[in-house]
C-alpha cells in the first residue's frame, strides 16, 4: 500500500490491518471546523456505529491523543499510509518504534529454535516497518540472517 489514502475507508483498512501491512496513516496536516489546525497527525481509530463513521482518533505532534466527530473535520491534506520508520511525527514515531521492537523481541523468544516460513515473514515485515537501521540499534537479535536485498527509501535501508 505504501502510499496515497482517499478517505477515512482507507484510514480504517490500515489501522485494522496494522499487523498485516504494518505502517499507519498519517497527514500533512487536519483542519478542524473549529479552525484548529494539527501538524502531521497520526490516526489511531475509528469508531463506526451502523455502518457510519462517527468519530476519529490522532495524535498530533506534541503527543496529545484527539478525538473529533467526524462533522468536525474540514479539511485533511496529504493523507499517506507510511512505514513507522517514514513517520514525520517524531512522538508517535517513536513510541511506534518501541512497541514494534518490543513485539519482535517477543516473536523472537517465543520461536526460539523455530525459524518457521510465517514466523520469517512476520519479522521481516516489523523490520521492514521500523529499518534494518533501527533494528541494528536495538538489541534484538534475529534467529536468521537478513538478506543484503535492500531497498532504499528516503536514505533509510528496508528489509
Amino acid at each position: 500500500m505504501f502510499n496515497m489514502l482517499h478517505g477515512l475507508k482507507d484510514i480504517h483498512t490500515v489501522i485494522s490491518n496494522k499487523r498485516k501491512i504494518g505502517g499507519a496513516a498519517e497527514a500533512d496536516t487536519i483542519q478542524l471546523l473549529s479552525g484548529e489546525v494539527y501538524v502531521h497527525p497520526v490516526f489511531t481509530n475509528i469508531d463506526l456505529s451502523k455502518g457510519q463513521y462517527v468519530s476519529l482518533c490522532f495524535i498530533d505532534e506534541n503527543g496529545t491523543n484527539i478525538m473529533t466527530h467526524v462533522d468536525q473535520i474540514a479539511v485533511i491534506k496529504g493523507l499517506q499510509h507510511k512505514l513507522i520508520c517514514q513517520l514525520d511525527n517524531a512522538c508517535v514515531k517513536r513510541m511506534l518504534l518501541q512497541d514494534t521492537i518490543q513485539h519482535l523481541r517477543k516473536l523472537c523468544e517465543v520461536n526460539e529454535g523455530f525459524v518457521t516460513h510465517t514466523f520469517k515473514e512476520e519479522a521481516l515485515q516489523l523490520v521492514r516497518d521500523i529499518s534494518v537501521k533501527e533494528l541494528e540499534k536495538s538489541d534484538v537479535s534475529l534467529p536468521f540472517s537478513l538478506e543484503r536485498k535492500l531497498i532504499h527509501l528516503n536514505d533509510r535501508l528496508h528489509a
